[in-house]
């Protein structure tokens, strides 16, 4: 699943490694997803007023989120 989200960041990314969207999973609510190369891993980022900004490793989320942000990015990516 992971390489599938990866692939449809840099479709979507158009030539960035970053998208910016609202993923609502069960820890809070995200505002982008983005694929660092470098190290191979997907971060989600949670932006709340200027000084406050979560990262969440990919690997760190719960196997549902996971799937949430899945159907999410494909359902977008392939309508």
């Amino acid at each position: 699943m992971k390489k599938e989200v990866i692939k449809a960041i840099r479709i979507m990314g158009v030539g960035t490694n970053e998208i910016l969207m609202d993923f609502n999973l069960s820890i809070g609510l995200f505002n982008s997803i983005e694929w660092v190369k470098k190290e191979n891993k997907i971060y989600l980022h949670m932006f709340s007023g200027e000084d406050f900004e979560l990262n969440v490793d990919w690997n760190d989320l719960e196997e549902d989120d996971q799937l949430e942000v899945y159907v999410v990015i494909r359902s977008i990516l392939y309508n």
